[in-house]
């Protein structure tokens, strides 16, 4: 059953899939995008803050956008996403690792009706990414859910 603006309620959390990191995939994603030491050059990241390589946040980010498209918005019973209108609050609270696999939860923070397009409402949506127990990236994201009287 699809999910429509009337279907979430504040606090809901959904679950959006899961994805393992690997070690090629960090280091070309951060070679096209964020060319730092610490996620190209294993070497060159023991010397860093980090230790080791770890995956640029960026990619954390992408990441996250993929599962919480393909396994929240996209699947069968997915939301009635209508698009997206930004992001706000990315924090990064630890690093990703090669090998690590990440976990995203998406939790409806905030809903409102347009007052101006009968077919729609406004979703803010906190997702959170864990490995493990470990909670490394949060991000809030609006977007535009078609309401259910809308495909009645």
């Amino acid at each position: 059953m699809t999910l429509y603006f009337e279907d979430l309620s504040i606090g809901d959390r959904h679950g959006a899939g899961e994805y393992t990191v690997t070690r090629d995939e960090i280091i070309a994603f951060a070679e096209q995008f964020d060319p730092q030491p610490f996620h190209t050059d294993e070497e060159a990241a023991k010397d860093s803050v980090f230790g080791e390589l770890v995956a640029s946040g960026l990619h954390t980010l992408c990441l996250s956008v993929r599962l919480f498209v393909k396994e929240f918005v996209n699947r069968e019973d997915g939301l009635a996403n209508m698009g997206g209108l930004g992001m706000d609050d990315l924090r990064w609270h630890a690093p990703v690792r090669p090998g690590e696999t990440l976990r995203v939860e998406v939790e409806v923070a905030e809903k409102n009706p347009s007052e101006s397009h009968d077919d729609r409402g406004y979703v803010e949506f906190e997702r959170h990414v864990y490995t493990d127990d470990t909670e490394v990236m949060t991000v809030r994201s609006y977007n535009i859910v078609r309401r259910r009287s809308a495909v009645e």
